[in-house]
């Protein structure tokens, strides 16, 4: 049947039915195999991206968490706050006072809330020093941003120490 052609037909009918496997095997593996590739680096490139976003959100989620320790927790009820402060204060100091506890103040930002409780107890020197120094590291519901120490008479014979005590938490708006 192939005897009445010749060599060079023969040769490319043979370079034809090559080209064509060619073409047909790289459709079915070669094409898939190369796709399969590529994908496979848009991948390994994703999951890197998300490695590095995973350690930068544990980052963020640390800086929060110190900030929170910083500035006191976010999204507490203010009320709870002030009513916190109290309960510290009868609950760790017994032999301090309460003199003065001033309404929650406000501040409003576009940004952010300030929101401001005012505390002014009474007691002893070394009372008021360890109730500060305790306020600021055991309670973490707010934070200090200020003390006073002050003394008043009362009708000119009894001295007594006072302690105000300004605590702020921040709030973001956004």
């Amino acid at each position: 049947m192939f005897n009445q052609y010749s060599y060079k037909k023969k040769f490319t009918a043979l370079l034809v039915v090559f080209f064509m496997l060619c073409i047909a095997s790289y459709k079915r593996s070669f094409h898939t195999l190369a796709l399969v590739i590529a994908e496979n680096r848009d991948l390994s490139k994703t999951t890197a991206d998300m490695k590095m976003k995973s350690k930068n959100v544990k980052n963020l989620s640390d800086e929060i968490a110190n900030l929170d320790k910083a500035i006191g927790k976010d999204g507490v009820a203010k009320e709870i706050v002030q009513q916190g402060i109290v309960a510290f204060v009868s609950e760790n100091h017994p032999g301090v006072s309460i003199n003065d506890l001033q309404p929650i103040h406000i501040f409003s930002d576009s940004n952010y809330n300030i929101i401001t409780n005012q505390l002014d107890i009474t007691g002893r020197a070394n009372q008021l020093v360890d109730i500060s120094y305790d306020f600021e590291k055991r309670f973490g519901l707010s934070k200090i941003t200020s003390l006073n120490f002050y003394t008043t008479k009362k009708n000119n014979k009894t001295e007594s120490l006072h302690l105000k005590i300004i605590f702020q938490n921040y709030e973001s708006n956004k």
